[in-house]
């Protein structure tokens, strides 16, 4: 083919609909990697979700909230430029694509419109997910400009929204046009992008006064117009100058006194070094010191925005653009944790190590030098500055909830950890760049779950941490030689593998080493408490109330004091008959099963002694009659008690009875050990067995009765949960009441008769009062040796059994040992 016929057809074909099909298809594929990241990260967010709730198993399934699906298009607005742009340059095809017979108007209006194409499927994938999965608030239109309320989780309306994802796609391709360093353009597009939201809050501090949601929403769309309408042509000139020809080098003048780098070189002015390692640092350091100063500006522009928000009570007006500042920290330490691998020249500078035989070892160590570095000196100002601060509410809420170094430096360790990674699993800058902080955001807010809701242990919890780190070390020698594919994906599976799965392990092996009952142990029991409940008759409610004292008498400084404590002693008194007279019976065999409120014991308890002293104290010959309404009712109420199957009444059973028995054991009562009322005690004093057999329905009572309960609850905040990690509360919950269960039967074997088995002890306590120390409880055996009487509880039940198994179940009224006790 001739040269005319050639340019006759160049010259046809360019003109053709089709001629560049191939571009845009080049095009497309060059963006198809963010697109499908980004779907695959948020996918990734619902199903962490749904993992962590099943996790928890809660009432329901927990999604991530709307503005997490709303931001995945503007994440893809942010890469598309410096992708498509970018790229080209760093691959130096720009200049190439420049040459082939295609206008620079046709060239940058395909690449837009392809980034246009791209970012309507990004929304179309956050509407399926919004709309499939129910996100936002039912009661609010997401497309009515200005609708927002206070209460709304989502800022601003979706077609601010969408408007603001095109603001930043503009922007994207402007920076990307206008500077040619793929990450500086990458830095530059920050600030543009939150230009019309910085605008708004300058507008909020001129007005002096807090906007409503509908004024942010409407002046947010303002500004983002007005970006729009200076930034497209801005966009379109600077596109057309990037892709016009270079201007000529111009000529150094005769007579220049600057040196060549061979001169330099040649007058023995390149530095020297004394360790192998040196030079590679000082070469990470001038290759990328614009970076390297850039990130570092980054995290003290947080830290500045820290010492501000620590010093103020209140947000107004500028202010407000303080707490998206302090994001600038983590989102600098990602990227230095891409820097590692993706600096400028990095991978040319590896593979040029690795041709000079420098070991992957020194190699690595001298690539983390430079970043880990800067970030030590950031901790170090951190600390410093948060020992010099106080933390108080009184001076700052933000001061307050100040983290601490520790949790600061193991956060900063994630992040870097997993970008670091990122980079050298990624082998494209920008997508290093979009992905390795959303990446490191995920497994940070994972292993910070894991942490804090799952009991993840911190030696667990560093070697997730450490994990990408020993694996991009493990590949260095493949990385440096170019080797990594397809090794890296199996080790990058590995690392996923281990940080996602090494907590559920923990948490799995966490429940799995709380015992619980055998299939067929627990059939038995169930059956057992079925016919309990069958055959057990509804308890009726016994109220022990006094008549509380008025509080309307007029106060007098010359009252008598003996008077008021004996008005406030009459005011508590109750008549013992009346009381019983729900359960009240001729004889002992025909009293009902009785409940009654376990505070009311320590109203009975007092008047039951304070008509025992009055007994005592008089003078009559017919005096102990007066105490004997109190023997009878406290016996019938005891009957009633024992044959109740709540836990609580054979709680207050128990120290009835030993009210009774340290009663009749007393020198005073021995001349009526014939009357009517001590012979009725003696018939209503329960046996070891009988005393067993009545706790063991009520435990099998209680814990049926908690089963089949459609309202029962789990309450974190009870004692034998409080210590245990909040989402596996569900998980454990039910393994640890069976334990106690167990537990309980244990001791309710056990009380008829002594033994110096504890163990179920141990299990109650823990149960009822977690955290203190045994020896020391009501459970410890310095307590139970002591005498039941001065040692029990009333009025507040602060847990079951303390009494089970004591010298008193063993003892006669007389204080003579029992068969038992001889035994």
């Amino acid at each position: 083919m001739t040269i005319d016929a050639t340019l006759q057809t160049t010259a046809t074909t360019r003109h053709e609909a089709s001629s560049t099909a191939w571009f845009w298809w080049k095009e497309t594929r060059q963006l198809a990697p963010l697109v499908l990241l980004l779907i695959i990260v948020a996918l990734m967010i619902v199903l962490l979700n749904i993992i962590t709730e099943a996790l928890i198993r809660s009432a329901g399934i927990r999604l991530p909230n709307e503005v997490v699906m709303l931001v995945f298009p503007g994440l893809f607005a942010t890469g598309a430029g410096p992708l498509l742009v970018g790229q080209e340059r760093m691959q130096r095809t720009l200049q190439w694509l420049s040459l082939l017979p295609i206008t620079a108007k046709r060239l940058l209006m395909t690449k837009f419109l392809v980034a246009l194409a791209g970012l309507t499927a990004m929304w179309c994938f956050a509407g399926l997910v919004i709309v499939g999965f129910g996100l936002g608030s039912p009661t609010e239109s997401p497309w009515q400009i200005g609708g927002r309320t206070s209460y709304s989780t989502n800022p601003f309306s979706y077609p601010v929204w969408i408007v603001h994802s095109l603001y930043i796609l503009l922007a994207g391709f402007y920076v990307a046009w206008r500077i040619k360093n793929q990450f500086y353009s990458l830095v530059a597009l920050i600030p543009l992008a939150f230009a019309p939201i910085i605008m708004t809050s300058i507008t909020g501090g001129i007005l002096d006064r807090p906007l409503m949601h509908s004024e942010l929403d409407w002046m947010n769309l303002g500004f983002t117009l007005l970006g729009i309408a200076v930034i497209a042509p801005l966009t379109y000139w600077t596109a057309l100058h990037a892709l016009g020809a270079d201007a000529a080098p111009a000529l150094s003048k005769l007579g220049s006194s600057a040196l060549s780098p061979a001169q330099i070189l040649a007058d023995g002015t390149a530095p020297k070094f004394g360790t192998r390692i040196a030079p590679i640092i000082w070469q990470s350091i001038h290759s990328a010191s614009g970076s390297l100063a850039i990130l570092a500006g980054m995290i003290l522009i947080s830290l500045f925005a820290a010492m501000r928000l620590a010093s103020i009570r209140y947000l107004n007006g500028i202010d407000n653009l303080l707490p998206p500042l302090l994001l600038a920290a983590p989102l600098a330490i990602c990227w230095l944790g891409v820097g590692v691998f993706k600096h400028d020249g990095s991978a040319e500078r590896v593979r040029f190590l690795a041709d000079r035989g420098v070991s992957p070892r020194l190699t690595y160590l001298a690539l983390h030098a430079v970043p880990l570095a800067i970030l030590a000196a950031a901790m170090i100002l951190y600390g410093l500055w948060n020992l010099a601060i106080p933390h108080n509410d009184d001076h700052s809420a933000f001061a307050e909830t100040l983290p601490t170094l520790i949790t600061l430096l193991v956060f900063a360790a994630v992040l870097y950890s997993v970008s670091q990674w990122t980079s050298q699993f990624v082998r494209t800058l920008i997508l290093s760049v979009i992905l390795a902080p959303i990446l490191a955001a995920i497994i940070a807010g994972w292993l910070f779950f894991s942490f804090t809701q799952l009991g993840f242990s911190l030696g667990g919890l560093v070697i997730c941490a450490l994990a990408p780190v020993a694996a991009t070390f493990f590949m260095m020698r493949r990385y440096m030689d170019s080797r990594d594919r397809p090794l890296t994906f199996v080790v990058g599976g590995l690392v996923v593998a281990l940080i996602f799965m090494l907590p559920i392990a923990s948490a799995a092996w966490r429940i799995g080493s709380i015992p619980n009952m055998a299939a067929n142990q627990r059939a038995e029991l169930l059956d057992e408490a079925r016919i309990i409940q069958r055959t057990t008759r509804k308890p009726i409610g016994v109220s022990i109330r006094g008549i509380e004292p008025s509080n309307e008498r007029p106060f007098d400084f010359e009252r008598d004091p003996i008077k008021d404590i004996a008005y406030s002693l009459n005011g508590y008194s109750v008549d013992p008959t009346e009381i019983i007279r729900p359960i009240d019976a001729d004889q002992l065999r025909s009293v009902p099963p009785a409940t009654v409120d376990y505070w009311g014991l320590d109203v009975w308890y007092g008047n039951f002694h304070r008509a025992q002293m009055r007994w005592q104290q008089a003078d009559q010959a017919d005096a102990f009659d007066t105490f004997k309404p109190w023997l009878t009712a406290t016996a019938k109420l005891l009957v009633g008690l024992r044959q109740s199957t709540q836990l609580s009444d054979q709680e207050a059973a128990d120290r009835m009875e030993v009210l009774l028995i340290d009663t009749l054991a007393q020198d005073q009562m021995k001349p009526h050990s014939d009357d009517a009322a001590v012979r009725l005690v003696n018939a209503a004093l329960g046996t070891p067995a009988s005393r067993s057999q009545a706790r063991r329905r009520a435990v099998l009572a209680q814990w049926y009765g908690k089963l089949t309960s459609e309202n029962e609850r789990t309450n974190w905040r009870a004692d034998y949960l409080q210590h245990e990690p909040r989402g596996l509360i569900a998980w454990i919950e039910p393994r640890r009441y069976e334990q106690y269960i167990m537990a309980l039967l244990d001791g309710a074997t056990q009380s008829q008769h002594r033994s110096g088995d504890d163990r179920w002890l141990h299990i109650v306590h823990d149960f009822n009062q977690s955290g203190g120390i045994f020896s020391s409880s009501r459970y410890g055996q310095r307590m139970r040796a002591m005498p039941a009487i001065e040692t029990m509880t009333l009025g507040q039940l602060t847990g079951y059994a303390q009494l089970w198994g004591r010298d008193w179940e063993f003892a006669n009224p007389d204080n003579s040992p029992t068969s038992n006790d001889a035994e």
